[in-house]
């Protein structure tokens, strides 16, 4: 029994110990796709320019990979705009910035979004 759990265990452990890189890391090494995708599928709205030179030059970067950026920023917000997880967002009770609404279930995942926002705001948990 005991040699059955330590694999379990051992597997959180290890994953735990997994470290994830900060915003500034990621830019200080270049990889504006990570830093576009962690935006992307926290569904938060696209960084401007502006907004990127003022954290690569926070960091003492002078240039910023807006293509890059822009590149990983989408493949998050496919990610994040998923209608299956919809519910789920509005549930954790993470709001929504509009960011599906020019897809082409935009509208869907906003309601979906919304019944579970609803349901975390009322305090629901019998669904």
């Amino acid at each position: 029994m005991f040699n059955k759990c330590i694999p379990p265990f051992l597997a959180l452990f290890i994953v735990g110990c997994v470290s994830v890189d900060s915003i500034d890391s990621l830019i200080k090494k270049g990889n504006w796709v990570v830093v576009g995708e962690r935006d992307g599928v926290r569904g938060l709205p696209s960084r401007s320019l502006t907004e990127l030179d003022v954290l690569a030059n926070a960091v003492g970067v002078e240039k910023v990979d807006i293509v890059s950026y822009e590149n990983g920023y989408n493949s998050g917000i496919e990610k994040f705009c998923d209608v299956g997880n919809a519910y789920s967002i509005g549930l954790s009770g993470m709001q929504y910035f509009g960011v599906c609404s020019y897809k082409s279930d935009g509208l869907r995942f906003r309601m979906e979004w919304q019944r579970g926002f609803d349901h975390f705001q009322a305090g629901d948990r019998s669904f």
